[in-house]
């Protein structure tokens, strides 16, 4: 499932006021479940909307650095103008994690608006690297875009990326462009992104090589997308990040969600042990990758259930 079916496309679904603001207070209340939060976040992403959005800013206050960098992914692929006022908030207060402001930048880049061309310029010599490389990959994103006129082909995925996919087509190509440091990291994103939407073993196993390479960034945009593509060949290299008590948090944070999002019996054990991991970005992660687990071996109708929850 991960996000491409967490985000969706949105909904025709009318709702008034009173219900948006519902599910943003499950959505703003720490005593809930941080699963149920994450339902009340993605129905409000699909809702859209002024009341929508403005719930899902009045959430950066929360002490969940894990929740924080999901309320600006949903802004981000909400691609809403309102939002970017709080995104910039967020991208500029170095008091908020290194997640969530690199979340913020990224989100600001998938709006798409060139306003924000001068703000990412001045963070893209952050000196927290995550955040510095991710504002970097914003501006070349809304570069491409002027110099196109226009965003690039579809998602099969149904998700704002922060690069479009590469032109090429060859597994084995790609898979040099992508582990390549070398290059640009544009350049093998644009190949990661080409790498997902082609499909199949080859290019999954592809993708998980970069487990091993690249930054801390780098290697969590690469789980994000095995997530997305759901397939069990990447399970062992997925498992081996997630235990990995050296790698970056937001890399393991990630990779737990992918395996969520494949959600075969081979990933239910490592959820399960690091659930109780020292780090609490990696523990909730796994508490809402065993809820996307029993989500996706189920017969719901929706992850972003929040509307039907209420109704009920």
């Amino acid at each position: 499932m991960e996000r491409e079916r967490r985000t969706g496309t949105g909904s025709s679904t009318m709702v008034t006021d009173e219900e948006v603001a519902a599910i943003g207070r499950t959505l703003l209340d720490a005593a809930q479940p941080l699963p149920a939060r994450f339902r009340a976040l993605f129905t409000l992403r699909n809702l859209g909307g002024p009341a929508a959005i403005s719930c899902i800013a009045r959430g950066f206050t929360d002490s969940s650095a894990l929740l924080k960098h999901e309320l600006a992914f949903c802004l981000g692929q909400m691609r809403d103008r309102t939002a970017i006022p709080a995104l910039i908030r967020v991208l500029r207060d170095r008091q908020q994690e290194p997640m969530v402001r690199h979340e913020a930048g990224e989100a600001l880049g998938a709006i798409g608006d060139p306003e924000v061309l001068d703000v990412l310029r001045c963070y893209s010599e952050d000196p927290v690297v995550e955040v510095a490389e991710t504002c970097q990959l914003a501006v070349q994103r809304l570069q491409w875009l002027q110099e196109h006129g226009e965003e690039p082909g579809s998602s099969p995925y149904c998700s704002v990326d922060p690069a479009p996919p590469a032109e090429e087509t060859d597994v084995a190509t790609l898979r040099t462009m992508l582990l390549d440091e070398s290059r640009p990291l544009f350049d093998r994103y644009r190949a990661m992104f080409a790498l997902r939407n082609l499909g199949g073993r080859d290019a999954v196993l592809a993708l998980a090589d970069g487990l091993r390479a690249g930054s801390a960034l780098f290697r969590h945009e690469i789980g994000y997308v095995l997530g997305q593509m759901q397939d069990e060949a990447c399970v062992p290299q997925l498992t081996a990040a997630l235990s990995s008590r050296a790698e970056n948090p937001m890399v393991r944070h990630e990779c737990a969600e992918a395996l969520g999002s494949i959600a075969r019996p081979s990933c239910l054990d490592t959820l399960r042990t690091f659930a109780r991991d020292e780090e609490r970005v990696v523990r909730e992660s796994c508490e809402v990758a065993l809820d996307m687990y029993e989500y996706e071996n189920s017969p719901q109708f929706q992850y972003a259930d929040g509307l039907c929850r209420l109704q009920a």
